[in-house]
């Protein structure tokens, strides 16, 4: 299931979901900050690949694996959320099918279902109800960076469109793409209580990425 959750993935990064620099919601249900007393957290859904060929993306457990370091220690290091535990799931089947829901719940946010109209995933809910826990905080991290050469090679692509085309077609190619996402589900009520997502058009193994990124996702959570 985890070679096919990472196919999904690839093809979600090049399905035209990323925007430059976007954040967006915030609560989507009648709770408040201050109706979150406490929240477990999840293992976070991580992807990163590398475009070395065109524009095709594959999946690298070793920036998977930094992008995944960088990102939870960001996360960690936020006080704004009352993260009071995390949640290690050691069955590696129902794990795959946490991060598989994860998955598809960004999936719906990123179509045209309302935040408000989604339910808290089957499983994810039944592992907070079993733990007697209200709230869950799921995260996940996604991008692709691009080595010097593709991109190199994507610009002079772009560049011979626009003189074949008299200037009235151009191209030019994301060298990286970051997109990060913070979702409290609800298990009491079934639904989401707090979403927020963030695209940025940075490289996604640096540090400073995941500094603004957090910064983007907490935004309206303090307000």
């Amino acid at each position: 299931m985890k070679k096919t959750l990472l196919i999904i993935v690839a093809s979600f990064l090049f399905g035209g979901f990323f925007a430059s620099c976007t954040a967006n919601r915030g609560f989507v249900s009648s709770l408040t900050r201050a109706d979150i007393r406490q929240v477990q957290q999840f293992e976070p859904l991580n992807y990163v690949g590398i475009i070395e060929k065109g524009n095709n993306i594959t999946h690298s457990d070793s920036l998977t694996e930094v992008a995944k370091t960088l990102f939870e220690k960001e996360l960690s290091r936020n006080k704004t959320l009352p993260v009071k535990g995390h949640i290690v799931i050691e069955d590696s089947l129902v794990n795959n099918k946490v991060q598989y829901e994860i998955y598809m719940l960004m999936n719906y946010l990123e179509s045209n279902v309302k935040a408000k109209d989604i339910p808290i995933p089957p499983v994810i809910d039944s592992i907070l109800e079993a733990r007697n826990e209200r709230f869950g905080l799921l995260a996940y991290n996604w991008g692709f960076t691009r080595t010097g050469g593709n991109y190199a090679g994507q610009i002079g692509k772009g560049v011979l469109i626009g003189v074949l085309t008299m200037g009235t077609m151009y191209t030019v190619p994301y060298k990286d793409m970051s997109k990060c996402g913070l979702i409290i589900v609800d298990s009491r009520y079934n639904n989401l209580a707090y979403v927020a997502t963030t695209n940025r058009e940075s490289n996604p193994l640096k540090a400073e990425t995941y500094r603004k990124q957090m910064e983007d996702l907490l935004k309206k959570y303090r307000k």
